[in-house]
C-alpha cells in the first residue's frame, strides 16, 4: 500500500494557476481564473453562460470540462511517497481537472483553440450551450482530455478511419466510452474529435486518484500531435442500431461464448437488478427517454442497459431513473433478476467477435 503525505489548503501558494489550485477551486471560480490566465497568455477570451472559449492559431480545438461530481471542494491533497500519485479524502476531481491542467501545459508551446465547458457531469450542459452559440472555429480536429487511464483514445460516434489512424499513430489505443463534451460538439461542427486519457482512475469515487506520470506523458504526446501538420478530418457519423454501433446480431446467451477462464469470472459478476416499471422514465445525458423496456437499476440506483444479444447488462453512465411523478425510482428487492453485468469494453469485444 502506498504511503501518502498530506498538504492542506493553508499550504497552497495562491498566485500561480498550478495543478493544486486547479484541483481546489470551485467551478465558477476556476472559470473566472482561467479567463484571466488565458488573457495573460495573449488569448482573446469569450466568457459565456456554460462555457469559456478562446480562439488560437493552430487549427486544433482542445476541450476539458470544469465541473466534478464531488460534493465538497478539495481541501487536503495527498501524494504518494514517490510523488507520482495524488489523491484527496474529498475526492481529487481528476475528472476533469487533470484535463484542464493538461490544456494549460500544452498551450504553453502550441497556441491551440481552447474550450472549457461547465456541467459536463450533468449531461453536457455547457457543450450544448456552446452549440447554440454562433462560434464556429476553423479547425482540423478536436482533442478532449476527459478519459480515465493512460493510453485510451475514444471516438464515440465519429467513424473516420483516417482520423483514428492519425491519433493512434501517437501511441494511443482506440477504446470505447459513453459520453463526453465532444459527443455534442463534434457532430455540431462536423469535425472529427477524440477523447484522450487524462491520467485519472476510479473517477466519480472519493478514492479517485491521478497518476502524474501518465498526465505528463500524455501532455507530451498530445503536444506532438497538435504540432504535426494535418489535413481537416471530417466528423463521419456511425450508423447505429444500438448503443454499440452498426451491428445486427441474432440474440444469443452469454453461454454461447467460449470464455475459458473468463466464464467463471463473468459468472461471479451476476447482480440483482430491477427492471424499470412501465410508467418509469430515464434521463440520459440530459435527455428524457420514455422507452425503457431494456433498462434495469441496481440497489444504488445505477442504470443498466440489457443487451439481449449477449444476455448481459452494461452500466449506463450519466443516467437516472424516475417515477412518473418525477421522484427518483426506488429499488424493490422483491422484483429483481440475477443478470450478468459486464463492462462496455467487454461488450464491444464480444459483439465484434460474433
Amino acid at each position: 500500500m502506498k504511503e501518502f503525505n498530506k498538504k492542506t489548503e493553508d499550504a497552497e501558494i495562491s498566485c500561480p494557476l498550478d495543478f493544486e489550485r486547479i484541483l481546489r477551486l470551485p467551478q465558477k471560480e476556476l472559470k473566472a481564473v482561467l479567463a484571466e490566465d488565458l488573457r495573460g497568455r495573449g488569448y482573446e477570451v469569450k466568457v459565456k453562460g456554460g462555457f469559456l472559449y478562446a480562439p488560437g492559431e493552430l487549427p486544433v480545438l482542445l476541450i476539458a470540462h470544469l465541473d466534478t461530481v464531488h460534493h465538497y471542494p478539495v481541501k487536503h491533497i495527498c501524494y504518494s511517497r514517490d510523488g507520482k500519485i495524488v489523491m484527496s479524502p474529498e475526492g481529487i476531481g481528476g475528472d476533469d481537472r487533470a484535463g484542464v491542467y493538461m490544456i494549460l501545459k500544452i498551450i504553453e508551446q502550441a497556441c491551440c483553440h481552447v474550450l472549457f465547458c461547465e456541467d459536463e457531469e450533468a449531461g453536457g450542459q455547457g457543450a450544448q450551450k456552446f452549440t447554440r452559440s454562433r462560434i464556429a472555429p476553423e479547425i482540423n480536429y478536436m482533442v478532449e482530455m476527459d478519459r480515465r487511464g493512460a493510453n485510451d483514445a475514444v471516438f464515440y460516434g465519429c467513424d473516420n478511419p483516417d482520423f483514428t489512424e492519425f491519433v493512434c499513430g501517437f501511441g494511443f489505443q482506440e477504446a470505447f466510452g459513453s459520453f463526453s463534451d465532444i459527443s455534442v460538439v463534434a457532430p455540431h461542427l462536423g469535425v472529427a474529435a477524440v477523447n484522450i486519457s487524462a491520467g485519472y482512475y476510479n473517477e466519480h469515487r472519493t478514492h479517485e486518484h491521478i497518476n502524474l506520470e501518465h498526465v505528463e506523458n500524455n501532455i507530451t504526446r498530445i503536444l506532438r500531435m497538435v504540432q504535426t501538420p494535418s489535413r481537416w478530418f471530417e466528423y463521419i457519423p456511425q450508423r447505429q442500431r444500438n448503443l454499440f454501433g452498426d451491428y445486427d446480431f441474432e440474440p444469443m446467451s452469454m453461454r454461447s461464448f467460449d470464455y475459458g477462464g473468463d466464464g467463471e469470472r463473468l459468472a461471479s459478476q451476476r447482480e440483482s437488478l430491477m427492471r424499470l416499471p412501465e410508467l418509469a422514465y430515464l434521463v440520459i445525458n440530459g435527455q428524457c427517454m420514455e422507452s425503457c423496456a431494456r433498462y434495469y437499476i441496481d440497489r444504488k440506483g445505477n442504470v443498466y442497459d440489457y443487451l439481449p444479444e449477449l444476455d448481459a447488462a452494461v452500466l449506463t453512465e450519466h443516467a437516472a431513473a424516475f417515477q412518473a411523478s418525477g421522484e427518483p425510482l426506488a429499488f424493490a428487492a422483491g422484483g429483481t433478476e440475477r443478470i450478468h453485468v459486464i463492462s462496455l469494453e467487454e461488450a464491444m469485444e464480444l459483439l465484434q467477435a460474433v
